[in-house]
């Protein structure tokens, strides 16, 4: 603790701040003086339970154990602890919630991550996971949203447009440990992708936070807008946070056997896929993420899966010279709160497991492009329409609400559903608007 303290001291930190990821997807943080750090690290810092419950405009969902009355405790992860490269007189960590006693609160999303990843444990396995993340610079221009710069799909000249702010951007992922893997100009205008290095669930997780965070200040920073909403531009392409991960058992990638996915792989991606439309709800968190997944836009629109098929929600990409090493769902967004998506993945993974299931005939056509009949002799169909047919199914899964827990699967919904209640007033344009500098 006190190497932590003094390394800190020695970079002018003057704040540390303690974040968490609330229901509704949103970063949110409480800054300390660098001088109470050491009792910050023991004991938390104290916080309202309507901390969790707050929405992504304004005002709280209606939850009864989530209001003005009580305190929980935000204890700060020590390991998470990074200096903030564009204020950094700041450092900043995430922290999880406890109860007075030291135990997990039920609100509380981290711990949701733990039970999943407890479980895998128990089966001898783990998981390694990284996110692909998606996203434009914009400017605003009297009072509306305007591309930066117009160029296509892997173009050398928007890269080059764009390539000192993307230079930074990556610079101060690096200096906080979010390390990159590559950088795509991508299809839509203004559009971009960093990918991060693979790491367990708890790291894919808190990098998620870290990646949005920095990628909205750098680019406030040089006076543009840096947005991750699943969809800014009707009808031009959406921003995907795809999730990649593999099945292992101590230092054995089990994902791939040969040319195709391995035996226990197939069973827990055949649990994904048997709960995909329940477990949008939490990789496809926002009324606007089902504005992104439709047909032809390389979202998956139809529970199906296949290898090397942009079109699917469950892409299984092949390597040239070994065995499949990791799968996509490409139905995940910036809108999620990380910690509640990969938590129902893993839960949903295991299931298959337990329940031995295999997968349907992988699918090597736009499921658009089937017939009603053949759709149904392949297993495949549309995935739900909205967030409120999402969150219907969430709460008919078993599986999934063992996953959360009862009050945090009620509080979760109440939050979405005021969400939904919130949007319902603004047309596209004023929704975008109003969160663009949120996600």
């Amino acid at each position: 603790m006190q190497k932590l303290i003094s390394r800190l001291e020695t970079s002018g930190v003057a704040f540390i701040r303690i974040g968490w990821v609330d229901s509704g997807g949103v970063l949110r943080v409480e800054a300390q003086t660098l001088r109470h750090l050491a009792s910050v690290l023991e004991d938390g810092i104290p916080l309202v339970p309507a901390a969790q419950a707050g929405l992504p405009l304004d005002g709280i969902a209606d939850d009864p154990e989530l209001g003005a009355v009580g305190q929980v405790w935000l204890v700060p992860d020590p390991d998470t602890v990074r200096v903030l490269p564009w204020e950094p007189k700041h450092a900043s960590c995430m922290g999880r919630f406890v109860q007075s006693d030291g135990s997990p609160w039920a609100h509380c999303p981290r711990a949701a991550l733990d039970r999943a990843l407890a479980a895998l444990e128990q089966k001898g396995l783990s998981m390694q996971a990284a996110f692909e993340h998606e996203f434009m610079l914009l400017r605003r221009e009297n009072g509306r949203l305007q591309h930066f710069e117009n160029s296509g799909f892997a173009s050398a000249r928007g890269l080059d447009h764009a390539g000192p702010i993307l230079d930074r951007m990556a610079s101060a992922l690096e200096d906080q440990g979010a390390f990159v893997r590559a950088l795509l100009k991508e299809a839509g205008r203004s559009q971009f992708e960093f990918s991060t290095e693979h790491g367990s669930p708890v790291e894919a997780a808190n990098r998620f936070c870290v990646v949005r965070e920095t990628i909205g200040a750098v680019a406030a920073a040089e006076g543009l807008v840096g947005t991750c909403l699943p969809l800014v531009f009707e009808p031009e392409a959406g921003n995907g946070w795809h999730l990649h991960f593999s099945l292992w058992r101590e230092q054995t990638n089990l994902t791939g056997e040969g040319n195709h996915l391995g035996r226990e792989a197939e069973a827990f991606v055949a649990g994904i896929l048997d709960h995909l439309p329940a477990l949008l709800a939490l990789t496809a968190a926002s009324p606007n993420s089902f504005r992104r997944i439709r047909p032809g836009a390389w979202s998956g629109a139809f529970r199906a899966w296949g290898y090397d098929h942009k079109e699917v929600p469950l892409r299984v990409p092949t390597e040239r010279h070994s065995a499949p090493t990791n799968v996509e769902l490409k139905s995940c967004d910036a809108t999620a709160n990380p910690y509640l998506a990969l938590a129902g993945v893993i839960t949903a993974g295991l299931d298959g497991i337990g329940r031995g299931l295999t997968l349907p005939k992988p699918i090597d056509r736009d499921p658009a492009l089937l017939s009603e009949t053949e759709q149904q002799v392949r297993g495949v169909a549309p995935l739900p329409a909205n967030l409120s047919q999402a969150l219907n199914l969430l709460n008919d899964d078993p599986t999934l609400q063992a996953a959360l827990g009862a009050p945090l699967l009620r509080s979760y919904t109440a939050v979405k559903r005021a969400e939904i209640r919130a949007l319902e007033e603004f047309d596209f344009d004023e929704e975008v608007s109003r969160l663009a500098e949120i996600y």
